[in-house]
């Protein structure tokens, strides 16, 4: 009797480590796929902030003003590329996951919407870099963070370089006349004072 309790004690107790361990391998794998799916991820979105511009742009390159606005505006389409670097290797990752249906369904909803929401603003971007910027000359009512109002009404969102933005801070100002370059979407990715007085706005 004893032997068969010793014999029935020792199975269950085996049974339980096999168990156990394939617990702790199945999350072990899973958890390594979460890694290599989040190294993939950060790898892509630093590649993306880097990658050069592969459109042409609708900007006359030949021209300083402008050339510099193509530069600030393909920042905004690297930061746009790299949203969808971010959330593209997770739905893969929902496509190939072999966890529980429910678990699959959220993810690739998730990863879906995100992947649908930063192609399009990707393409809007990259849409906008491509087009033909618009110059506006007015004079400055006045500057709150990247927001610049000119007088008549009109506000731009600024998107300059940090760097340019602090060195265009002590003369940008009210009063003072500047020509901008202005994509399609309204963002200026170019300000220049105009010494001559500037023509009205367009």
């Amino acid at each position: 009797m004893e032997i068969r309790v010793t014999r029935f004690v020792t199975l269950a107790a085996r049974r339980s480590l096999r168990a156990v361990g394939t617990r702790i391998d199945l999350r072990d794998v899973r958890l390594r796929r979460v890694g290599l799916t989040l190294a993939i991820s950060i790898g892509l979105m630093a590649l993306a902030l880097h990658v050069p511009s592969f459109l042409p742009s609708g900007a006359d390159l030949t021209n300083s003003s402008q050339r510099a606005y193509a530069g600030n505006i393909w920042q905004e389409t690297q930061t746009s590329l790299a949203l969808v670097a971010i959330v593209l290797p997770w739905l893969v990752y929902a496509l190939l996951w072999d966890g529980t249906a429910w678990g699959r369904r959220i993810l690739l909803l998730v990863a879906t919407a995100g992947v649908v929401g930063t192609t399009w603003l990707a393409l809007l971007s990259a849409e906008s870099y491509s087009a033909l910027p618009r110059e506006v000359a007015g004079v400055v009512d006045h500057v709150q963070g990247r927001t610049i109002w000119l007088q008549g009404g009109a506000s731009y969102y600024l998107v300059l370089s940090d760097a340019e933005l602090r060195s265009a801070q002590p003369w940008l100002r009210s009063g003072i006349p500047v020509t901008l370059w202005i994509s399609p979407r309204g963002h200026v990715g170019s300000v220049a004072e105009d010494s001559s007085g500037g023509p009205p706005e367009n």
